[in-house]
């Protein structure tokens, strides 16, 4: 039954108080549309403030979630109420550098201008999310700007429409829209020269971009990449000559990817980047060096989140490069002005974590610290620890999010080798926790030895043994998805003698077990009991528990499982646990698991 004075307000005002339900819980606006005919009149009126529409190439449409083509969902109702538009490509329709025609390309040009109708059409747009995977045509650009005068675009990972040494009219145009807050660009090996200026010329021309990433093959400012970089700038006169370019201030957030990370990188951006309004960097896949942290001092003033890769302790870097940058690392993190987000992976024996509380601790709002699997699967990282978790909990009231390394200690990932961790998480007041976890990289490694016996060059070492762990029961009901994960059902753990080779924790009687890869019920089965424990007897915030096992954000293959008997499933795998949406199930969460790059997407709830 419905409350009478909710009947009483007006259409406009439950509309407003609906829109933030249908942004928190879009499931709840459905449930309130069946219980009368007046909220079930309000609710169409915020039904379709959300849409999301990607190129289906086998139709030659843009189609909906429901594959519905552009002439069935282009409706006068759905574009009237239309608020937050998200557009997506797909294989076909982004060209390869090599695939460039002037036919691929004029069909390229004409799909995406079908969409110029939708945006002169819709009655108030706020934000478009272009994840088409290439730049806009220059019509759809200037329609845009003409019929949606306050919307916001977020253009993400995008590649140039046309291999040009130019700027395309569509780039020209693009440089100088109000409307675009958010440019992210990936290069190509055979043309990040232009992408890269055309990145540095959106940066110096847009004049409201808050948020700018670039992705690149490797970039190092010495030898013979350093020289076209160097011919890049002089190139760049003819793009954006000297007279319209200045850093830009409005930017917020830069991420580099892929770059060298040094004095002579933070120098090089400075032309483009007003480095003193920046409050956010990222640096990833990039070698660090010892100058970058001395000259970020200098010009990295208002910095508020810093995000670093340091990458793997290569042998060929030499002790004292790696001790001249744990100095120069420590020494910044000390003294900085205090942060409210720092992500720092590969950070042991860089940055000490009692570091990072004394000067950040205060004011932290978010801290992932991050130990990079061993692709060898030669060592396991170090966890971290009860009484480091202790102290960032009592360092950082403010903390919301947090990321940490656990190790598992057997394949079926009892909950109860983890209480200690688990209950001092319950004991923090965070909306969002990360947990990554061994992938079974050093069993997999003993195994493909084993497979090579006939090799005179590899040594077979370890048994392979009964778990004397207890399997848990199977209570875990999991959509069937991906048929290699039971090539793990029946895999037992090797047992090694510790005088034989790899040292590592859990010696029982001289021995270490190498345990082999958890299935995907084992990874569910804990994700829930360990949701469970932390937010469950919680009522309020996003209370979400990720868990991403091995390097799940990494695109290459350890060597490794190459040779030999290949995995039938990828053995990185992420989940996440969020609260259930229905009100009937409470302390029970929503369940998502992905694996094998992302085409064995499941969903499920516990209870």
């Amino acid at each position: 039954m419905v409350n009478p004075k909710i009947l009483c307000l007006e259409a406009e005002v439950l509309t407003n108080i609906l829109e933030y339900v249908d942004d928190e819980s879009p499931h709840t606006t459905a449930g309130v549309a069946q219980t009368c005919k007046h909220l079930n009149h309000v609710v169409k009126l915020v039904r379709y403030r959300r849409l999301t529409v990607h190129w289906d190439q086998k139709l030659g449409h843009w189609v909906d979630w429901a594959g519905r083509k552009q002439e069935e969902w282009e409706t006068p109702e759905l574009l009237q109420g239309l608020r937050h538009l998200t557009v997506r490509g797909g294989a076909r329709l982004v060209l390869r550098p090599e695939r460039y025609s002037e036919t691929a390309v004029e069909e390229t040009y004409a799909n995406i201008n079908r969409l110029k109708t939708v945006v002169q059409n819709i009655g108030n747009l706020k934000t478009l999310v272009w994840q088409v995977g290439c730049l806009p045509t220059a019509e759809f650009i200037q329609t845009l700007q003409a019929y949606q005068p306050n919307v916001k675009m977020e253009l993400h990972r995008a590649k140039r429409l046309e291999k040009e040494n130019r700027p395309l009219e569509s780039e020209k145009a693009l440089s100088t829209a109000t409307f675009l807050s958010t440019f992210s660009m990936i290069t190509t090996s055979a043309t990040y020269i232009e992408d890269t200026m055309i990145f540095q010329m959106m940066l110096c021309s847009a004049p409201n971009l808050k948020f700018a990433s670039l992705i690149s093959p490797e970039i190092r400012l010495g030898g013979s990449v350093g020289s076209e970089i160097a011919s890049l700038q002089s190139n760049f006169e003819s793009w954006l000559p000297q007279a319209q370019r200045t850093p830009s201030s409005s930017l917020c957030h830069l991420t580099l990817d892929g770059w060298e990370v040094s004095s002579g990188c933070l120098d090089y951006w400075s032309q483009y980047v007003n480095f003193a309004s920046l409050k956010s960097l990222k640096c990833s896949r990039g070698l660090v060096h010892a100058s970058f942290f001395e000259r970020a001092s200098q010009v990295l003033t208002n910095l508020k989140s810093l995000s670093i890769n340091f990458g793997s302790d290569s042998p060929l870097f030499g002790r004292l490069r790696i001790q001249r940058l744990a100095t120069a690392a420590e020494h910044y993190i000390a003294t900085c002005p205090p942060l409210l987000t720092l992500s720092v992976w590969s950070w042991r024996g860089k940055v000490p974590l009692s570091t990072i509380l004394n000067q950040h601790g205060a004011t932290l709002e978010e801290l992932q610290l991050h130990e990079r699997e061993d692709p060898d699967g030669l060592s396991l990282r170090d966890p971290f620890s009860v009484e480091e978790l202790r102290s960032v909990r009592e360092s950082c009231p403010r903390l919301r999010v947090l990321t940490i390394d656990l190790n598992r200690t057997s394949r079926y990932l009892g909950i109860e080798d983890y209480e200690g961790t688990l209950d001092e998480l319950h004991r923090f007041n965070l909306d969002k926790i990360q947990i990554y976890l061994d992938s079974g990289m050093r069993w997999l490694r003993r195994r493909a030895q084993n497979q090579f016996a006939s090799d005179s060059n590899i040594e077979q070492s370890g048994h392979l043994v009964d778990d004397d762990q207890t399997p848990p029961l199977d209570d875990v009901s999991l959509p069937s998805g991906c048929h290699g994960d039971i090539e793990f059902e029946e895999a037992k753990p090797f047992r090694i003698e510790t005088g034989d080779l790899d040292l590592g924790p859990h010696i029982q009687d001289g021995f270490v077990f190498l345990q082999p890869p958890s299935t995907h019920k084992d990874i569910c089965r804990f994700l829930i009991k360990a949701w469970k424990i932390i937010f469950a007897s919680k009522t309020t915030g996003p209370r979400q528990l990720d868990l991403k096992v091995g390097e799940w954000e990494s695109k290459i293959q350890p060597l490794l499982l190459a040779a030999g008997r290949h995995s039938m499933r990828e053995i990185k795998v992420w989940c996440r646990a969020r609260p259930h949406e229905r009100d009937d199930m409470a302390g029970e969460c929503a369940v998502e698991i992905d694996c094998c790059g992302g085409r064995h997407r499941r969903k499920f709830a516990s209870g």
